[in-house]
């Protein structure tokens, strides 16, 4: 009897220490520094749904923004240029345009053209990766490295010597 006793709370305590090694090891899916970047499927501006995990592997600046924020405005260049002179390095600046904080439906389509905009858009139609990321301020970004993990989020406008420090050491 007392063996029996004994080897249930062994084969226990075994299986609660095989859960509690294997569930150490995976990360929390999550919109904070540490965590793996949620996976989103979106309309895009070049007229097709895609998902954020197309850019897997690579490392990521996601931009959120809407066309009426004067910040956001003003980091759209560095944050084409920043794409331009890293993208064979392996960096993707992806942004995802806030239609829930638009004005009208047209307001990203004129932004997107008067600013000549190069890079990638999801339009946000319904605020759920708004609310997924945690979006409170405008312009939010998140640096991602090539495993999906989230190394950084910056509220408030970014620029091109402060992205290039950051994006450095993930490249």
């Amino acid at each position: 009897m007392k063996r029996k006793r004994t080897l249930i709370v062994l084969v226990i305590a075994f299986v609660l220490a095989v859960v509690t090694t294997l569930s150490m090891d995976r990360q929390e899916v999550g919109n904070e520094v540490g965590m793996i970047a949620e996976n989103f499927e979106l309309p895009t501006n070049d007229g097709h749904q895609s998902e954020f995990s197309e850019y897997e592997g690579r490392v990521v600046v996601l931009n959120m923004w809407a066309s009426w924020c004067e910040p956001c405005r003003d980091e759209m260049p560095d944050l084409m240029s920043l794409q331009d002179d890293y993208n064979s390095q392996g960096l993707d600046v992806v942004t995802v345009n806030m239609q829930t904080y638009e004005r009208t439906l047209n307001d990203a389509p004129e932004f997107i053209e008067e600013m000549g905009l190069t890079l990638p858009v999801f339009f946000d139609e319904d605020g759920v990766v708004s609310d997924r990321y945690g979006i409170r301020v405008l312009p939010t970004s998140f640096i991602i490295d090539r495993d999906g993990e989230i190394k950084h989020v910056i509220a408030g406008e970014v620029n091109y010597q402060m992205l290039e420090e950051l994006i450095g050491p993930l490249l």
